[in-house]
């Protein structure tokens, strides 16, 4: 089976109905438009993705670059990719089903992902047999045998004629345990055929030659699943029946004409935040104390005070939410303030366009303005606040700053433009890395460079 090439559109640029009606059918267009991946711009005559991952339609992979992406490029996507998926992992977002979603087959690619990385790391389903014999060749169960033989005794030593011995056997030729050769092998291959294997870093796996026929009707094979989970209790063998399970439920899908499947997400601001947070070393949930300041067990974060509503002096309320910035950190005992936005910034001395707003600009004064008494309190020798925003590829640039001249003119720190290539802080989050504050070349009040 040849394997079609996969189409490479970019996240939130804008493309003609005609332009993606050339890759999808109107039937597909529609879906896309429903489910919020696809949406229409205000002019109404052109239509964005809003999404970042890969698109599965029928037998079409399309990849969706993050808008920052200047141009095509598969090593770069591939490692956005690895970004997203160490994202899910650590949140916790691997979910195969959204009830929500009829007729769309959210997770499947995610599915069949996790079917092959698991058997890379633990083999196969296996379902042990615990053999024991009289005599026999293997490991002796001594508790069994004193308590059920009877020994003969001389010179005052017990000695045993018969020996209850056990061993374990692996069925090769259990139910579950074929099923779930099969079930690997069938992901394998569908991945290899949509050209997937690469891209996710996975190796083609052939256990099995079995159709699910062979098992039986749809109908049994999902009762056997079920009475197996109810007798088993091992946390991952669980697991691997729910999802073998939802996977023979769904599998109809991969025939289906309407068959759809997403791998990522519509929310990369929300990974570009957190990218940045582990990379800069935020220590907003770091307590007072661990932090060298107060013995305290207020956090960094807590030190931002809460609006009060207080009724005709009598009572007073305290409500729920504050300013939350996103990166707090020190370095050189200056107090650092960083905004992670994923905006497409456009800005040198021809044009300004993708900008932050001015609810960002304003807020992140107010964030130095909330830390204030603590910034004195502590005698830090200054403040630094930036912007952080993605740039496809090259070296960290300090370009300019964000300025209200209402707010700058009380004393408080402008906001640095720094544009941070992808690539890098991409890798530094997929290796657990931590990048020095000093790379940011963040610019003191006189023009020097803090060091």
């Amino acid at each position: 089976m040849k394997i079609k090439e996969p189409i490479h559109i970019k996240e939130l640029k804008n493309y003609s109905k005609s332009e993606i009606l050339e890759i999808v059918s109107e039937k597909d267009f529609d879906k896309l438009l429903k489910y919020a991946i696809l949406s229409k711009k205000e002019d109404r005559q052109t239509y964005q993705f809003n999404y970042v991952g890969v698109i599965i339609i029928d037998d079409l992979v399309i990849n969706c670059y993050p808008k920052y992406f200047s141009e095509k490029n598969e090593k770069e996507f591939k490692q956005v990719i690895k970004v997203i998926k160490k994202y899910d992992s650590l949140h916790d977002d691997f979910n195969y089903q959204n009830d929500e979603l009829e007729d769309i087959s959210f997770n499947l690619l995610s599915m069949m992902i996790f079917f092959l990385e698991d058997y890379y790391e633990f083999g196969v389903y296996s379902n042990i047999q615990n053999i024991l014999e009289v005599n026999g060749n293997g490991e002796i169960d001594w508790n069994r045998t004193i308590n059920y033989t009877d020994p003969i005794i001389k010179d005052n030593k017990p000695y045993y004629v018969e020996l209850y011995t056990k061993y374990k056997i692996d069925d090769l030729y259990d139910y579950f345990r074929q099923l779930h050769e099969y079930v690997i092998t069938i992901c394998s291959k569908r991945l290899e055929n949509l050209g997937l294997l690469e891209l996710f870093d996975l190796t083609p796996v052939e256990l099995s030659d079995k159709e699910q026929d062979d098992f039986g009707e749809l109908r049994v094979i999902l009762e056997k699943l079920e009475k197996e989970l109810h007798i088993e209790f091992n946390t991952h063998k669980q697991k691997l029946l729910k999802s073998m399970h939802t996977f023979i439920s769904e599998k109809n899908s991969f025939s289906n004409e309407n068959y759809l499947t997403l791998y990522g997400t519509s929310t990369y601001h929300v990974i570009w935040e957190e990218m940045c947070k582990k990379v800069f070393k935020d220590k907003l949930d770091k307590t007072l104390k661990e932090l060298g300041f107060k013995n305290s067990k207020t956090k960094l974060i807590e030190v931002i005070k809460k609006p009060q509503w207080i009724y005709r002096d009598i009572k007073t309320h305290e409500a729920d939410g504050t300013f939350i910035p996103d990166i707090v950190t020190f370095h050189d005992n200056e107090f650092i303030i960083l905004d992670a936005k994923y905006y497409k910034l456009r800005f040198d001395e021809k044009k300004l366009s993708g900008q932050p707003g001015l609810g960002s600009i304003t807020k992140q004064y107010l964030y130095e303005l909330a830390y204030r008494e603590f910034i004195e309190e502590n005698k830090f020798t200054g403040v630094k606040n930036a912007f952080l925003l993605p740039k496809y590829t090259g070296e960290i640039e300090n370009i300019g700053i964000a300025k209200l001249e209402i707010l700058s003119n009380l004393g408080m720190e402008d906001i640095q433009v720094i544009m941070i290539p992808a690539d890098k802080i991409n890798q530094y989050y997929l290796d657990n890395k931590k990048m020095s504050i000093k790379m940011l070349n963040l610019i003191k009040k006189d023009n020097g460079i803090l060091l």
